[in-house]
C-alpha cells in the first residue's frame, strides 16, 4: 500500500467513525408527532477583529441548546453527564465558519425528567460577504448561522429559550466598530444548489464603522496636500522654478501619502467612497502640476498677462472642483 493510499484510507475511516457521522439515534418526536423543539440561547462574548478586505470577522461565541428526550428519563437525584454522540442531538453545524475552536467538552447534561442541555463556546473566524462601496461611512450586517445538518424545519424547530438570556457582552475588544443592534433569526437555511432546506438559527448583528480615524488620518492630510498644490496659483509665473518646484513637491507628497494609507484601505475589485476621494484628489494635484508648467511656458513666451489671468481663473476653478470631489465621494 502506497503512502497516499494509506492517508486516504485513514481519512475515510476518521470520517466514518466521527460522532456526527455515526449517529443513528432517532429524534424524539414533538407534540402530536410534530417537530422536535430545541430551545436556543446565544451570547456574543467578544468580536476580536473585522477584516474588511478578507470578508471575515473573528468572534467568541457561547451557544446553549435545550430539548426534551423522554427516553433519557432517570431516577436522579441529580443530572447525569453523557457524551454527545451517545444521545440524540440536532447535529449543529456553523455554516459560515472558516476555522473555529470549541473550548468545552462535547457532552450533554441530562436532568431526571429527560431535559437535555448542551453548551459550547467557540472562537474563530467566520466568513461574511461585505459591500464596502460606502467605506469608511458604511454599516454592515454580520451573521453567525448554525444549521441542523441532518434535519429539515418540519423535523427540528429552533426557538428562543425563555429561561436563558441571549445577548451581547457590554464591551468588545473591537476598536473601530460600534455594534448598534442584534437579534436571533430562526429562518431555515437553504444550501446553495440543494433542494433540501435545513432547520437553522443565527445571531445577526448590525455594526457601524467609526469614521473619526479615517477623517483625521486619511481625509484631513489629503485635504491639506491638495490645498498645498494650490499655492502655485499665487506664485507669479515669472518665478517658474519656484512654481514648478511647489507643484512637484505636492505630487511627491501625494505619492508618499498613497504608500502610507495603502494598508488602511480595503483591497476590493471596485472603488469605495474613499477610493473615489483619493482618485479625484490625485487628479487635481496632477492638474495643478500641469498648470504650473503651462503658465511657465506662457511666461517664457512673453505671455505673462495671459499666464496671470490663467492663475486667477484656477484660484476659483480648482477649489470648486475639489468641493465637487468632496461632495460626490464622501458627502453624498
Amino acid at each position: 500500500m502506497t503512502r497516499r493510499a494509506l492517508i486516504i484510507g485513514l481519512a475515510v475511516l476518521a470520517i466514518q467513525t466521527s460522532p456526527l457521522q455515526a449517529q443513528t439515534i432517532l429524534r424524539p418526536t414533538g407534540v402530536d408527532g410534530g417537530p422536535t423543539k430545541v430551545y436556543v440561547a446565544m451570547g456574543m462574548l467578544d468580536v476580536d477583529e473585522i477584516d474588511s478586505a478578507g470578508q471575515s470577522f473573528t468572534a467568541n461565541l457561547f451557544v446553549s441548546l435545550r430539548w426534551h428526550d423522554p427516553r433519557l428519563v432517570h431516577e436522579g437525584p441529580g443530572e447525569t453527564v453523557l457524551k454527545l454522540n451517545k444521545v440524540w442531538h440536532p447535529e449543529i453545524l456553523f455554516v459560515n465558519q472558516q476555522k473555529i475552536w470549541p473550548s468545552l467538552p462535547e457532552v450533554v447534561h441530562v436532568a431526571p425528567d429527560g431535559g437535555v442541555d448542551y453548551d459550547q463556546r467557540v472562537w474563530g473566524p467566520f466568513s461574511q460577504p461585505l459591500d464596502l462601496r460606502g467605506f469608511p461611512f458604511d454599516t454592515q450586517d454580520f451573521e453567525i448561522r448554525i444549521a441542523s445538518a441532518g434535519y429539515r424545519p418540519n423535523e427540528v424547530e429552533f426557538v428562543t429559550d425563555p429561561d436563558a438570556v441571549s445577548g451581547m457582552a457590554p464591551e468588545f475588544s473591537l476598536p473601530d466598530w460600534e455594534i448598534q443592534k442584534w437579534w436571533l433569526d430562526f429562518s431555515s437555511y437553504q444550501p446553495f444548489g440543494s433542494r433540501r432546506g435545513a432547520a437553522s438559527f443565527a445571531m445577526i448583528m448590525i455594526a457601524r464603522r467609526y469614521v473619526s480615524h479615517y477623517l483625521l488620518k486619511i481625509i484631513l492630510p489629503l485635504l491639506l496636500i491638495v490645498a498645498m498644490s494650490w499655492i502655485v496659483f499665487w506664485i507669479d509665473p515669472k518665478e517658474s522654478g519656484t512654481q514648478i518646484g511647489v507643484a512637484t513637491t505636492s505630487m511627491l507628497t501625494l505619492i508618499a501619502y498613497r504608500f502610507m494609507v495603502g494598508g488602511q484601505v480595503p483591497v476590493v475589485p471596485y472603488l469605495t467612497r474613499i477610493d473615489h476621494f483619493i482618485l479625484g484628489s490625485t487628479i487635481l494635484v496632477f492638474l495643478a502640476l500641469l498648470q504650473s508648467v503651462l503658465t511657465s511656458i506662457m511666461a517664457n513666451k512673453e505671455k505673462l498677462r495671459a499666464a496671470r489671468g490663467f492663475d486667477r481663473f484656477c484660484r476659483v476653478v480648482f477649489p470648486c472642483g475639489f468641493a465637487f470631489v468632496l461632495y460626490a465621494s464622501l458627502l453624498r
